[in-house]
Order: C-alpha cells, then sequence, then structure tokens
C-alpha cells in the first residue's frame, strides 16, 4: 500500500472518528434516567474490554502502557479525561444534544485562558477567533432566554456542565502540550487505556459502595444497545481511530476533527430524537466553530 493509499484511509479513519463522536450524545440521551455515575462505569469498561485485545497483541502499545503507568503526571491526565466524561454526560442528559456537542467544542477558547494567565498573549487572530466565538455563544442563549422567557435550572446545569467539561479537556490539553515540549509527556494511548482501567475500577468502588447501586434494578433491557453503542462505537473506536490519524496526519487536520463533532451531534439529534434546533442555533453555531477554527488553525500552523 503506497503513501497515498494509507492517508485515504486514515482520512477516511478520522471522518469515522468524527461520526462516532458525534453520536455520543445520542446514546447518552437514550439512557437519560440512568445515573450519569453508572453510565460512565459501564461506558469505560466496555471500552476496556474492546482495546485490551489491541494492547495485548501489540508489543509497542504495550510498551506505552507500561511506560504510562510508571508516570505520576499520567494518572493525573486520567483522572482529567474521567471527569470529562462525567461532565459531557451529565450535559447531554439535561440539556440539547446540538447544544451541550457545540458547548464541549469550545475548549480552545479556555485554552486561550490558560495561556493568557501564564502571560502566553494569544495572537491577534486567536483573541478575535474567541470573541466570534463568544458572541456565538451569547446569541443561541439570549436566543433561548428570548424564546422562553427563562431557561429552566435543569437546562442550565447541562449547559454548564458542557463548558466546565469543555474546560477539563482544555486543562488537558494544555497541560499535554507543556509535557510534549519538555519531552515528558506520556504516550496518548496510553493514557487511554489507562483511563479506561482507571475509570472501570474507581467508578465501580464509589457505585457499588453507595445507594447508586440500587438502579441496577431499574435499568432496562432496552438499555443494552445503547450501552454498547456507547461504549464502542463512541468511546473504544474514535479513541483508536484518533490515535491512528494523529500520527498520520498534519495537525490542522486532527485538529479541526472535534470542529464537526456538533455538527453530526445535531443532525443525529434531528434525525434520530427529533430534536428541533432553535431559531439562532444555526447562525450562532457557525459562529462559534467559525472562531474556533480561527484558534485551531492558527496553533496548528505553530505546531
Amino acid at each position: 500500500m503506497n503513501n497515498k493509499e494509507i492517508k485515504t484511509n486514515v482520512l477516511f479513519l478520522a471522518g469515522v472518528t468524527a461520526i462516532m463522536w458525534g453520536l455520543t450524545g445520542i446514546f447518552i440521551h437514550l439512557l437519560h434516567s440512568i445515573h450519569p455515575l453508572i453510565i460512565i462505569m459501564i461506558r469505560l469498561s466496555i471500552a476496556l474490554g474492546v482495546i485490551t485485545p489491541f494492547f495485548l497483541l501489540s508489543p509497542s502499545n504495550r510498551k506505552k502502557l507500561k511506560l504510562a503507568s510508571i508516570q505520576p503526571v499520567a494518572y493525573f491526565l486520567s483522572f482529567l479525561l474521567i471527569g470529562y466524561y462525567l461532565l459531557a454526560t451529565i450535559a447531554f442528559q439535561m440539556s440539547s444534544v446540538a447544544e451541550a456537542a457545540l458547548f464541549i467544542s469550545a475548549s480552545p477558547l479556555f485554552i486561550l485562558i490558560f495561556r493568557w494567565v501564564k502571560n502566553d498573549t494569544p495572537a491577534l487572530i486567536e483573541i478575535v477567533g474567541a470573541l466570534i466565538s463568544i458572541s456565538g455563544i451569547s446569541l443561541i442563549v439570549m436566543d433561548k432566554i428570548n424564546t422562553s422567557n427563562s431557561i429552566s435550572l435543569y437546562n442550565f446545569i447541562g449547559d454548564i456542565s458542557a463548558m466546565c467539561a469543555a474546560a477539563l479537556t482544555a486543562f488537558y490539553s494544555y497541560t499535554y502540550s507543556n509535557l510534549n515540549k519538555n519531552n515528558t509527556a506520556p504516550e496518548t494511548i496510553g493514557i487511554s487505556m489507562l483511563t479506561f482501567a482507571l475509570g472501570t475500577i474507581t467508578l465501580t468502588l464509589i457505585v457499588f459502595s453507595t445507594s447508586i447501586s440500587l438502579e441496577f434494578k431499574h435499568i432496562d433491557s432496552k438499555a443494552i444497545l445503547p450501552f454498547l453503542g456507547l461504549g464502542i462505537l463512541s468511546t473504544a473506536i474514535p479513541t483508536i481511530g484518533f490515535a491512528v490519524a494523529s500520527k498520520h496526519l498534519p495537525a490542522i487536520i486532527t485538529s479541526t476533527i472535534s470542529l464537526f463533532i456538533p455538527i453530526f451531534a445535531g443532525l443525529f439529534a434531528f434525525l434520530i430524537l427529533d430534536e428541533i434546533l432553535p431559531t439562532m442555533f444555526i447562525p450562532g453555531s457557525i459562529l462559534v466553530l467559525g472562531g474556533i477554527a480561527m484558534i485551531v488553525h492558527k496553533n496548528s500552523k505553530a505546531k
């Protein structure tokens, strides 16, 4: 297989990754009556079961996991991702799928804040991109207020959870980037595997040591397919896909994968859940994603 065929296959894999991540909110929405800790526990345990054979059969992946497991910072990064999974689940349960996905994708805005705190002044195009994105978010929120005269506390918590999830992924990316500059960053695939293992163990202990475990009695058999979809299609497969894409494609391409997630999420929510988008959601989304694209493009060129 020549380089052109490899790049074509990897581009296809990158597209599949964006689509699979775009389905996340659909699966979680179908599990909206189940406690988020149970959802994350089962999601990570399924992903762990699917990915483990790839590690057992790959000496290089086993080595990456071993190296990550002896680095304390890898555990810190793993718990950041576990926190992200939890907050994203709450967001998709309590807010609309399209809106939660859009707000979660706003992590580059928080990276600029972290850089500014560290006296790393963003470039003008990044500042402009941030202002455009913020105006898009404001447009969506104000439209909701004007349409319903108020935002329910339930929906408000979902939106805040989505923004906090974005902040966690931004902090993860910012921390990893600094470690990478110093050549001390663990391999991402090793961190992913560590996240699935730690998340499964930690959340299982929490769930079964509290009254949350009683909810298992009320889980319907209809939840099996959404759980499998969430664990396999929206976690295990895109984790592997993004790792492969990051290895073979330029940073500008892999960075823009996240920009397509809200688009697919909104499309799937409309087609599967009959979710109706507010009047100003599409123009607001264009502003948000356009601003983020400016930030991502500037950072990718710098790399």
